[in-house]
């Protein structure tokens, strides 16, 4: 978020707004006349934090341990209090002078050439930080309780974009292991989804192939039972009337460690799927670029923010889906194009019920040539994820929203989803029973 403000934080005893009564009929739970409240009628229970020279607050994280949150801005690292959003610490984070200049060199302006926070993951003790330093990324590991004390510095590259402009994204798992999606060089031409630290061995995806990334934009990723999951959007690739873009769900095995000759160094079990949100009707209005999602773990359901095109009328819708409707699409057949002037068509999974394979001495016992020379074709999948319902569950036209979160509430006979949704310059909630 752009500008010299500003982290605005609900407090939990939001909570208590029981603005939406119980629906008799449950078909009436899905449309859009549910309460929805802007932000200006919100402000009493808001709370903001402002620092001088600090701009482009694009990354939050928790210290659950000490109730603090962490905030990466342009320049700068900052611990808050949750409660009230006040400052514990605020750490300076700027490019050296000779890495600004080498940027100048290179053709960017001023305004690029400065350290854009983009990886802000908390690890027990430590707090993992990469920043774009003047496209020269950079990370570090710092003691959470003090920000100033860095105990390594090491290459940003292949962990944060080059550009401030780039989306990306990134996780920590139990295991040690960073798994990043971004873009892997200066002129971003080069996307990946990437795994590094850790014990398991550095993999990508293939490089330079539209079919397993088509110039993605990066939305965000989750640790979740064997796999981790990416959500992106990106050029597609199968669509052959023009260019358009589609959202995508992705996995990998967690423990995947690459091929034998083929895929060397690359994901063996990288699948990705279409998501869809649109408007049902003779003529299906589509919502095809995600911006933003949330994952409610405790119901195993994914939120996300989908909006028309950029050149197109302003709108944007919120689909829910499920994480088991995801994993069936991932069992189901692929869609696959036997050569650039083939059709598209169904191909069946040699391998439904998909299951991450086992390690045993550095190698998968039951990964054999067969099974690589599939993993390298085979990206895809044909089935389409359908949402929760068939009409979105918040729809808005003439706005494109672009930041979600998701809380639910016992209200006074049913479970309320609230949904926070935020524009940049505004922010709306709206509430939804389940």
């Amino acid at each position: 978020m752009k500008g010299t403000c500003v982290i605005a934080w609900l407090f939990s005893s939001l909570g208590w707004w029981r603005l939406a009564q119980p629906e008799t009929d449950t078909s009436q739970c899905q449309r859009a006349e549910h309460p929805v409240t802007s932000y200006k009628e919100i402000g009493p229970w808001l709370r903001e934090f402002r620092a001088k020279n600090a701009v482009d607050f694009s990354q939050l994280t928790f210290d659950p341990g000490q109730k603090e949150l962490v905030v990466g801005a342009r320049n700068y690292l900052f611990r808050l209090q949750l409660e009230d959003l006040s400052l514990i610490q605020a750490v300076e984070w700027e490019c050296d002078e000779a890495t600004k200049k080498a940027c100048y060199s290179k053709g960017k302006s001023k305004e690029e050439c400065q350290n854009y926070i983009r990886v802000l993951l908390v690890s027990g003790d430590w707090l993992f930080t990469c920043g774009t330093n003047a496209f020269t990324p950079v990370c570090t590991n710092r003691t959470l309780s003090n920000l100033t004390e860095i105990h390594d510095q090491i290459s940003g590259m292949a962990r944060c974009p080059y550009s401030p402009q780039h989306n990306s994204t990134a996780l920590l798992t139990a295991g040690g292991e960073l798994y990043a999606a971004t873009a892997m060089d200066f002129p971003g031409r080069d996307p990946a989804i990437y795994r590094s630290l850790g014990i398991l061995p550095p993999l990508r995806t293939a490089q330079y192939n539209s079919k397993w990334l088509n110039e993605p934009n990066f939305v965000s990723s989750y640790d979740i039972g064997n796999f981790t999951y990416f959500f992106f959007r990106e050029n597609a690739v199968e669509h052959d009337c023009g260019k358009t873009v589609f959202s995508r769900a992705a996995r990998v095995c967690k423990n995947d460690i690459g091929g034998r000759f083929l895929l060397e160094d690359t994901w063996t079990t990288f699948m990705k799927a279409r998501l869809n949100c649109s408007r049902p009707g003779e003529v299906p209005f589509y919502y095809n670029e995600l911006q933003s999602t949330f994952f409610l773990a405790e119901l195993d359901l994914i939120y996300g923010i989908f909006t028309t095109n950029v050149n197109s009328i302003a709108a944007s819708a919120v689909c829910v889906f499920n994480l088991s409707a995801i994993s069936q699409a991932f069992n189901g057949p692929f869609k696959y194009q036997e050569n650039s002037r083939s059709a598209w068509l169904p191909y069946p999974n040699p391998n439904p019920n998909f299951q991450c394979g086992t390690v045993d001495q550095g190698l998968y016992m039951n990964l054999t040539e067969r099974n690589l020379q599939d993993a390298q074709k085979f990206i895809l999948m044909h089935e389409v994820v359908q949402p929760v319902t068939s009409v979105p569950s918040f729809m808005e036209d003439s706005s494109r929203f672009f930041h979600m979160v998701v809380d639910v509430v016992q209200g006074r006979d049913t479970l309320i989803h609230v949904i926070y949704l935020a524009t940049g310059r505004s922010m709306w909630y709206r509430l939804r029973n389940e």
